[in-house]
């Protein structure tokens, strides 16, 4: 469980790791780049807001 753990994590890390530097290297402008940039992270936040809150009743299903 803590390879999956573990393993999944790095991966989520990689990705998001290499999404930011594909937009940095991509020629545009300052604030066109970091408007994409606030996006893509809004967007990243949301999904493991998302995910968090999944796990958290899961948990709680499985303690009742």
């Amino acid at each position: 469980m803590k390879q999956t753990t573990i393993c999944v994590a790095s991966l989520l890390g990689g990705m998001i790791l290499g999404s930011a530097l594909a937009m940095l290297l991509t020629p545009q402008s300052g604030p066109e780049l970091r408007n994409n940039l606030r996006e893509a992270f809004d967007r990243e936040i949301h999904k493991m807001k998302e995910e968090i809150e999944k796990a958290r009743c899961h948990c709680n299903e499985k303690t009742e």
